[in-house]
């Protein structure tokens, strides 16, 4: 993974947290986490935002991981309490240790070298009962439906940030590397999960759960 693209990104990416269907997204995927997680992975948490979210939900620990040191630095700031460390997701996750009751991966997956086994890697990280909650930008993925659902009127508060995320976007869109997913691709990829649209339809967002189901009302397992 290119570091220097990412540590670039760090300084404007919360202009896109600003985004009400950014946000939306983030409630999204901390609905699909119980309370009470017990170990909580953000597996490539960039700036924060997700980790902040996870953290609402009260879990025993949460491990942020990250390649890229100044996405650690901002997103440590925002969340001193949680456990960073720095770890390439392409990799086979050495530096973290154990098992988590949730594993969360917030528009990363596209960004790997090989989705597919950095799937497998999670996926072998959860402890019985596990869930993987997991965004990631769908094939043909646009940012005009996502700008008209924040409103575009709403957008000259942080308008320079944003085009900076813009021409960012616009070179990875361009480069073949990255992996823009259908739903049936991602289907294969992950295997049983629950696959649904989310970011004003630019993003998928997948629930895949090891054994027993986790109780989203209290997180205690269902027998």
């Amino acid at each position: 993974m290119n570091t220097a693209l990412w540590d670039v990104y760090a300084r404007c990416y919360d202009a896109v947290a600003r985004l009400r269907p950014y946000e939306k997204m983030v409630l999204e995927i901390a609905r699909e986490v119980p309370e009470r997680p017990g170990r909580v992975l953000d597996a490539g948490c960039g700036t924060g935002n997700l980790t902040r979210a996870l953290a609402a939900k009260h879990p025993r620990e949460i491990v942020a991981a990250d390649l890229s040191a100044a996405m650690l630095r901002r997103s440590q700031r925002k969340n001193p309490g949680a456990t960073y460390v720095r770890a390439d997701l392409d990799g086979d996750l050495a530096e973290v240790s154990g098992v988590f009751d949730v594993i969360v991966c917030g528009h990363v997956l596209y960004a790997l070298a090989d989705p597919a086994r950095t799937l497998a890697t999670l996926k072998s990280r959860l402890a019985p009962g596990g869930r993987l909650v997991l965004t990631t930008p769908r094939a043909g993925a646009r940012m005009g439906p996502i700008v008209r659902e924040h409103g575009i009127l709403a957008l000259w508060r942080f308008i320079l940030p944003l085009l900076v995320v813009g021409v960012i976007n616009a070179r990875i869109l361009r480069t073949s590397s990255y992996h823009f997913l259908t739903r049936d691709e991602l289907s294969g990829l992950l295997g049983a999960a629950e696959i649904r649209p989310t970011y004003s339809g630019q993003s998928w967002l997948a629930v895949y759960s090891t054994g027993p189901e986790l109780d989203l009302t209290n997180g205690s397992r269902l027998s």
